[in-house]
């Protein structure tokens, strides 16, 4: 399980930075076929499809963004599933304020590889 440890922990963090330069492609290889998103607003989003007719899903809003920062909580393997905390944080402006986001990941293995399945954000006040 330390391989699948270091893998999730890798993956997370390219999750942010792959948001942060609007790579819907990198992270179209990394979700699941069905997702669930819950924004820090509370609006759940499915998967989207990279251009295609469902607007309104995840992939379909990515765009490049400031540069995130993703600090991990923890890593919890359960044989094909994991569960991963961590807090993404964004710059805003004035550039010394900042938002912080806690997350929720749910990710399952599909043959060797793991996919995002479910991911709950919400902002740190």
């Amino acid at each position: 399980m330390n391989s699948d440890f270091g893998v999730l922990l890798d993956l997370n963090i390219k999750i942010g930075d792959w948001e942060t330069a609007g790579n819907g492609p990198a992270l179209d290889g990394v979700i699941a076929s069905k997702l669930a998103f819950r924004r820090a607003s509370g609006a759940i989003d499915e998967r989207g499809t990279l251009g295609g007719s469902q607007a309104d899903g995840y992939l379909d809003k990515v765009q490049t963004s400031p540069v995130r920062e993703t600090e991990i909580e923890s890593i919890h393997v359960y044989k094909n599933r994991a569960v991963v905390t961590c807090v993404v944080t964004m710059p805003l402006s004035p550039p010394d304020q900042r938002k912080r986001y806690h997350n929720i990941r749910l990710f399952i293995r599909e043959g060797d590889v793991w996919k995002l399945l479910g991911w709950a954000n919400e902002e740190i006040p």
